[in-house]
């Protein structure tokens, strides 16, 4: 078998994923053409995976591919879009049809339970790297931006921190399938290492009330210093509540983390509303301080101030 006959299998094997209604020209061309309708914008987001920094280089190949399309989507949450398409490229040093196929599974798994089809992609000759472009759209004018938080709003925080930091101290190669291993998501930190749970409908749900908004992929504290260095801002943050992951350090946490939860900005009139929708999506929020004016991020532990480690820098 051959490149080609791999990819076209491949694209079979994809089946429904590749096909939807603003897909004019989709998988098997030399690009998408995607109709959108005049009141949508387009959100667009990449993001690349290296071996040994965004999942250990002995990772099964589903939850790499999983995982690969997972971080992207959080791109879309954190701005409230809706996910639409995706192009995967693949970098291999090898033509590994099976790898290659299991790779497909755990794409093809997230493209179903996040609701993005598959536009395209690219295979090629040398060392593993996998780069994902991911389209969303998003009402005219309505896209949760970084520059919004407002003085005086509460800052919320989605989910749990510190999965990357629980599973690195104490990894492990999962032997369940994806299925199970989603069943397990908010139990389990192995089950949410490798499988992230972006907060895709839950942000759409909270456009008309939310302001600032960011996804924390490289650390709270990384998120926090961009959030309010857009929105010319400072932020009080209290780490005792912070929601973390059994046993670990709440300063650490602040630190290097990619759990791809939603951080966000919004009226503090507006916290039952935020609480309801978050029930309706079955999302778990908590405010963890308030926007103010002081250009300068501070953060109490037990009522004393604190200095946590900055977040995650790939040249650092």
């Amino acid at each position: 078998m051959n490149e080609f006959e791999l990819i076209e299998q491949l694209i079979q094997g994809f089946g429904d994923l590749t096909q939807a209604d603003f897909i004019s020209t989709g998988a098997g061309d030399d690009a998408a053409v995607l109709d959108l309708p005049a009141d949508q914008q387009l959100v667009v987001s990449t993001d690349t995976l290296v071996p040994g920094v965004h999942f250990p280089t002995d990772t099964r190949s589903d939850l790499v591919g999983y995982r690969s399309i997972a971080i992207n989507v959080s791109d879309l949450a954190a701005m409230g879009a809706t996910p639409l398409g995706m192009t995967i490229a693949l970098t291999i040093e090898s033509l590994d049809g099976s790898r290659i196929k299991q790779f497909a599974q755990g794409i093809a798994i997230a493209a179903r339970e996040f609701n993005v089809k598959i536009l395209g992609g690219n295979l090629a000759r040398g060392p593993l790297n996998i780069s994902v472009t991911i389209h969303g759209n998003v009402p005219q004018g309505a896209a949760l931006l970084r520059s919004q938080a407002q003085i005086g709003d509460d800052i919320w925080l989605t989910g749990t921190l510190g999965a990357t930091r629980a599973y690195l101290a104490k990894p492990s190669n999962p032997q369940s399938s994806i299925e199970t291993l989603l069943a397990q998501r908010d139990t389990s930190v192995v089950a949410r290492y490798f499988l992230p749970h972006p907060r895709v409908e839950f942000a759409s749900r909270i456009r008309d009330i939310a302001h600032g908004a960011i996804d924390v992929s490289d650390g709270l504290a990384s998120e926090l210093a961009h959030l309010t260095d857009a929105s010319q801002c400072g932020a009080s943050i209290c780490l005792n509540r912070l929601p973390v992951w059994a046993g670990l350090d709440l300063l650490d946490v602040v630190g290097p983390d990619d759990s791809y939860e939603l951080l966000f900005t919004a009226k503090r009139n507006d916290r039952q509303l935020v609480l309801e929708r978050a029930h309706s999506t079955n999302t778990p929020v908590v405010v963890i301080g308030e926007v103010v004016a002081e250009q300068n991020v501070n953060y109490t532990l037990d009522q004393e101030q604190v200095y946590p480690r900055t977040g995650f820098d790939h040249f650092a």
